[in-house]
């Protein structure tokens, strides 16, 4: 089972997939947490309303400086997940509520990366992942390299990724099943001034394999039987490009910074959303920090998204007296591949409770909707996520 956390872009069984490790330590790092040696602890809870998803979540990182040219970074998380996620099905009939599925796993994934400096403005980051669910295996790896230019007012990144995954459906008693991603991303972080930075990056990536969600299924309308859902089909090929720009600028007289982010993905579905963001960085006295967030994502849906269909797998097309609708190719009742929209906000508080030594509490409110007027709207999680940190500096 693939763990959940919203918005994170790639197709799970949930609100969305497991994490993707890769580039997360290599690039996605903030910058306000590098430089110095590290260690620190998180707790997140996510649970969505009406009974479904549950997902608690223990995360440890480091960074650790052996000598000056060479930095090491390092994660481990550990997922615990239970609850009810939709099956696919459409509400039965005299309901508005989406078929449930109760479900219960683990995952423990971890990544180990290495910043290595050279030439007085270069860094090498070579990078491994690794994630284990009952039915999920991923292993990761990744090399990004940045350029410091302009008396280190300019950077360019660069980085590559590859994934191969291994899945066990099962849900669908199906055979060890594989899928093989790679991503390929180049960046730009520019110092606009002594006071506003500006980054952009542009990623490309293919995914080849299994595609489908093992826990979700599908409603051919003339089955008989109508708690009866068949496996979803998806191509077993998937490509993405995604835009993605940010501005940061600190205010001096508040003593506070802002962030501005837009995001444009595309993919071979023709799902495409855009994604903009705004996160506020207050500064209270020495010791507390207070950031606010808000986020808005609006999807269209795939191309062979529906909530169900006619037609009936079962019969076969030599049959002259059954009736006979055309299957398509590929077919998903997955509202995750819906049109919707999502919208995030929250806030998070940092304290230094010691010298070196800073506690995190945050909320975050998480809600999707669909647009499409045809998906119920029972389909779509609302979740509360809460957050604790602890993070020491050496």
């Amino acid at each position: 089972m693939r763990c959940c956390h919203p918005n994170d872009g790639k197709p799970g069984n949930r609100p969305g997939p497991r994490r993707s490790y890769t580039f997360a330590l290599a690039i996605g790092l903030p910058a306000l947490l590098r430089g110095q040696d590290q260690a620190d602890y998180r707790f997140h809870n996510y649970q969505e309303g009406g009974g479904r998803i549950r997902v608690q979540t223990h995360s440890a990182f480091f960074e650790y400086t052996p000598a000056s040219a060479v930095t090491l970074y390092g994660e481990a998380v550990y997922d615990a997940i239970s609850g009810a996620s939709p099956t696919g099905a459409p509400p039965p009939k005299g309901s508005k509520q989406v078929p449930l599925k109760a479900l219960e796993d683990e995952r423990e994934a971890g990544s180990l990366s290495a910043g290595i400096r050279w030439l007085g403005n270069q860094t090498t980051t070579p990078q491994l992942s690794y994630s284990v669910e009952r039915d999920y295996e991923s292993f990761g790896a990744a090399l990004t390299h940045a350029i410091d230019l302009n008396q280190k007012n300019t950077t360019l990144s660069f980085g590559a990724a590859y994934t191969y995954d291994e899945i066990f459906p099962e849900f669908w008693n199906g055979d060890k099943e594989f899928k093989n991603s790679a991503d390929f991303l180049i960046g730009l972080s520019q110092l606009l001034g002594p006071k506003t930075i500006f980054s952009a990056n542009i990623t490309y990536g293919a995914s080849h394999g299994y595609m489908n969600d093992p826990y979700k299924g599908f409603r051919f309308s003339d089955y008989p039987l109508e708690s009866v859902i068949f496996p979803e089909k998806r191509p077993d090929f998937r490509e993405k490009q995604i835009g993605y720009l940010s501005l940061t600028h600190f205010f001096t007289p508040l003593n506070s910074s802002a962030e501005l982010t837009y995001r444009i993905y595309h993919d071979s579905y023709e799902i495409v959303s855009h994604t903009v963001g705004l996160s506020w960085y207050q500064k209270l006295g020495k010791h507390v920090l207070v950031a606010p967030m808000f986020r808005f994502m609006d999807q269209s849906a795939a191309d062979f998204y529906a909530v169900q269909l006619r037609g009936d797998p079962t019969v076969s097309p030599d049959d002259p007296f059954a009736p006979h609708f055309p299957i398509p190719k590929y077919y998903s009742a997955d509202y995750r591949l819906s049109a919707l929209q999502t919208f995030t906000y929250g806030v998070n508080v940092s304290v230094t409770i010691k010298e070196h030594v800073t506690l995190d509490l945050g909320y975050t409110r998480y809600e999707m909707v669909g647009t499409d007027h045809q998906t119920s709207a029972s389909a779509y999680p609302k979740a509360s996520i809460f957050s604790a940190g602890l993070r020491a500096l050496f």
